[in-house]
């Protein structure tokens, strides 16, 4: 503060406005972080991408995102596949490799780095929704795990096939793991009881958490 002509007039030093532009840039700096934090955070974060037309795939996935804190969004096919029909309507389309209508058909990715989808098998290959996501999506860049239900263990040209299928859309498939969801009991093919099913998934987290390592 100082005098002119008697009467009292305030100026800034510039040791003030140099205090007063830090306190500014400062604010707008703390400002970015949650965004930044968010953001890096989701890269870090896994998210799922699952089928299931009776059950088996959503409750292995279920069991992945809890041990994993993953995100998760099932793809629902919005033709019916319910029923005996449902199913051969589904496996003719895989056998013959057509697409279906899905919901989400493109759902956002850019989030994250970590990417699980997941399927049940039928004759072979992936499911219809499943291919439908793959075939309608860029996974650039993208750490991708393939996972699968399967009534039977799949065979390794058919594996290739799949993995093969989803590097084409740019992924970097770093794993592709499976669990058998059927048993033979006096020569018949039998569901496996729900709790094997889940113990058979929870070992193979640690395996699925590896795949993801940089």
């Amino acid at each position: 503060m100082k005098m002119y002509n008697g009467k009292k007039t305030t100026c800034l030093s510039s040791r003030g406005i140099v205090r007063a532009t830090i306190f500014f840039l400062l604010a707008v700096c703390l400002m970015d972080v949650p965004a930044a934090y968010a953001q890096e955070a989701a890269q870090g974060k896994i998210l799922i991408l699952y089928y299931s037309r009776t059950g088996n795939t959503r409750m292995c996935c279920e069991v992945l995102q809890k041990e994993l804190g993953a995100d998760m969004i099932e793809i629902k096919d919005l033709k019916n596949r319910d029923g005996g029909w449902g199913f051969f309507t589904g496996a003719l389309g895989s056998m013959f490799n057509v697409h279906t209508e899905i919901e989400p058909m493109t759902p956002d990715l850019s989030p994250y780095q970590n990417i699980i989808i997941a399927s049940p098998i039928w004759t072979g290959t992936l499911s219809t929704a499943i291919r439908t996501l793959i075939d309608k999506n860029r996974f650039d860049n993208k750490r991708v795990v393939m996972f699968t239900t399967t009534n039977a263990a799949e065979k390794e040209k058919y594996i290739e096939k799949s993995k093969n299928r989803v590097a084409r859309q740019g992924a970097q498939v770093r794993g592709y793991f499976q669990v058998v969801v059927k048993q033979e009991v006096d020569g018949k093919k039998v569901d496996r009881p729900k709790q094997e099913i889940i113990e058979d998934m929870l070992k193979l987290v640690p395996e699925i958490k590896r795949a993801f390592s940089p």
